[in-house]
């Protein structure tokens, strides 16, 4: 699917980071051509690469460079996308207030779902693997009850009325989320099995990205069937 963009496009990324699956779903369901930059941000290479530093000096996934221009932060990334590229208006809605709703999304993701998931995953399980030691049970507590709240908002207020957070097709909003929450696949888990509606969004995303959301997990589906985190969330 990816190939080196005639348009000089690069995307700086790591198939085990949520927000970088969510910018290459973008792109492959737009069928936008990039030349991909994997960054192993197990080994380091966030803060060793001296290419993507340069593009980069925040050291996070994803970025992208294209033609020069540099950028980094998911939600700019994507937004910067949709807009150059003239997509399909649902990924990022002219009208107003439909953009305004999925800017919403996209400002409240980063510090409640995001930390909800991704700080739970952490310091449940990447932390004791890497340190030996067991969670700190006082921040995993925490993070927990962030989750919870957030699923919650998730369910009652963002997808309150649509089929996707913006309205009844898919949006960038909906890609932020939903990589968020398909993270714990990794362990073999699913945050929304017990949230009939979000289990229902959840399937609806997955259908409306196919076949490139296969495409984009090949890696957390790897990570899971290597079973070293079958059980622990």
């Amino acid at each position: 699917m990816a190939a080196k963009s005639e348009a000089g496009l690069r995307v700086f990324f790591d198939s085990l980071s949520q927000p970088s699956r969510a910018v290459l779903l973008l792109l492959h369901a737009n069928k936008i051509p990039y030349e991909p930059k994997l960054i192993r941000i197990s080994q380091g290479e966030n803060r060793t690469r001296e290419d993507f530093l340069k593009v980069n000096p925040n050291k996070k996934v994803p970025a992208i460079e294209d033609n020069r221009f540099c950028l980094f932060e998911s939600s700019a990334i994507l937004k910067y996308i949709a807009t150059k590229y003239k997509l399909p208006d649902h990924w990022y809605p002219s009208d107003v207030q439909r953009r305004a709703k999925i800017d919403e999304y996209l400002s409240w993701h980063s510090s409640n779902l995001r930390v909800g998931a991704a700080h739970t995953i952490l310091h449940k399980l990447f932390l004791p693997l890497m340190t030996g030691r067991p969670p700190d049970e006082k921040r995993l507590e925490e993070n927990e009850k962030m989750l919870k709240r957030s699923l919650q908002l998730l369910e009652t207020y963002f997808l309150k009325n649509h089929k996707f957070i913006s309205g009844d097709e898919i949006s960038i909003a909906d890609l932020q989320a939903v990589c968020e929450l398909t993270q714990y696949a990794i362990a073999d888990a699913d945050p929304c099995r017990a949230r009939p509606r979000l289990a229902q969004w959840m399937s609806d995303c997955q259908s409306a990205l196919q076949p490139h959301f296969d495409e984009v997990h090949k890696m957390v589906y790897a990570t899971r069937d290597q079973g070293m985190f079958k059980g622990k969330l």
